[in-house]
């Protein structure tokens, strides 16, 4: 029986047999690799986002494969199975990215997750006053934005990438393109104040992230609209980056729909009190959350209310109401919670606001279940901390910028 012999090379990543020869890179596949590259990529695809960073600098051939846009989606697909929570902590000029696991149904016996450390980004030298507005993507990516610089980063490979805006005193948006797979930042200036923090938008310029040249475009809006200077409620979901605005022509609140992928603008005409809410992703769709009339929920809240925007184009809106459960006071006490999102299994998550327990801790509301549950977030010092910004669902991505 003749014998086989592998040796694993670092610069090479073959496996030799006796009276076999070498092949080469032809038509985008590898085949110098011992396996074929879909076997390869689903191996890889199984480690963690540290592991793919150490085997990137292996050899070319690695990092060639871990590169492939092909590998990232799948990367992609798989960490989408097992979400996370993304806690951003503001300190002194510095930002401090921790993940952790997101509980999955929790129950009353279910024990605290870790966080772990992914990266620190120094905003003071884009956001002197410390003033940014900060919004999470669906596919991994956190865009933050000031008066005058933006700045995407990338928590799973601890990368940022700050650019300039094209005018000063603007104010941008960052939106996804699932088809194209293309990150776009959308940018509105103006120069007239209607108010003390209120903008009226006369110019729309858009800049996609990742071409070869990258150049800001002027697109038309087609309407008149204000917004507020400090930082633009927004939330992009499935293509669609939703902000609330003002139409200067009715003085109105509208709901302003971006596609990001075609750069075309709607409006859908919405009431105050809807959009005073929480915006959330619900199974894909822009819902807003309130506790009643409140936009915090108390311990003497007693209902949960969800408004689904079903159709843009017919302006369809449905309601759901949740009624709390019995057990909500004595879990609850006396803390003011905030909302932070819905999870993809329909548990509404909640937040301290006032003052950050130690340690830190979410509430998670099963509305198929009725039940409330409080989950401590370990692994760090909160009380280093002043500020604390949570992404539900977050992705590992491992695409380098």
């Amino acid at each position: 029986m003749k014998t086989r012999r592998r040796n694993l090379s670092g610069n090479d990543l073959t496996t030799t047999r006796r009276n076999t020869r070498s092949k080469t890179l032809e038509n985008g596949r590898d085949n110098s690799l011992p396996f074929p590259v879909d076997l390869i990529m689903e191996i890889f695809s199984r480690l963690p986002v540290k592991s793919i960073a150490t085997c990137r600098c292996v050899s070319k051939t690695w990092s060639s494969v871990l590169r492939r846009q092909d590998f990232t989606e799948l990367f992609l697909s798989r960490s989408r199975t097992l979400p996370k929570l993304l806690l951003a902590y503001q300190k002194d000029g510095d930002l401090f990215f921790f993940s952790a696991p997101q509980p999955q149904n929790p129950d009353e016996n279910s024990s605290p997750v870790v966080a772990t450390y992914r990266m620190k980004l120094s905003f003071d030298a884009y956001f002197r006053n410390g003033a940014f507005g900060i919004n999470g993507l669906d596919h991994g990516l956190v865009g933050l934005s000031g008066r005058t610089h933006s700045v995407i980063c990338n928590p799973s490979t601890g990368q940022s990438l700050p650019f300039t805006r094209a005018k000063t005193r603007s104010m941008s948006l960052f939106g996804y393109d699932p088809i194209d797979k293309q990150v776009k930042v959308l940018s509105m200036w103006g120069a007239k104040f209607s108010g003390l923090l209120n903008v009226v938008a006369e110019e729309y310029q858009v800049l996609t992230l990742g071409t070869e040249n990258p150049s800001w475009r002027t697109i038309d809006c087609g309407c008149i609209l204000s917004y507020y200077s400090q930082h633009v409620r927004q939330k992009c979901i499935n293509g669609v980056l939703y902000y609330l605005s003002t139409d200067m022509s009715t003085e109105t609140t509208v709901l302003v729909c971006f596609d990001v992928r075609s750069e075309k603008f709607s409006f859908v005409k919405v009431k105050t009190f809807v959009t005073e809410g929480t915006m959330i992703n619900y199974d894909g769709k822009l819902g807003f959350l309130r506790a009643g009339k409140s936009v915090c929920a108390y311990r003497e809240s007693r209902i949960v209310n969800l408004w689904v925007l079903e159709d843009i184009e017919k302006q369809e809106w449905s309601e759901r109401t949740f009624v709390l459960p019995a057990l909500w006071e004595d879990v609850v006490v006396s803390a003011i919670l905030g909302f932070v999102g819905m999870t993809r299994t329909n548990e509404i998550v909640m937040r301290p606001l006032s003052i950050l327990p130690i340690p830190l801790y979410l509430f998670f509301f099963n509305t198929k279940r009725n039940t409330v549950v409080r989950i401590a977030i370990q692994g760090m010092d909160v009380s280093e901390y002043d500020k604390v910004h949570i992404f539900l669902d977050h992705v590992d991505n491992v695409e380098l910028m």
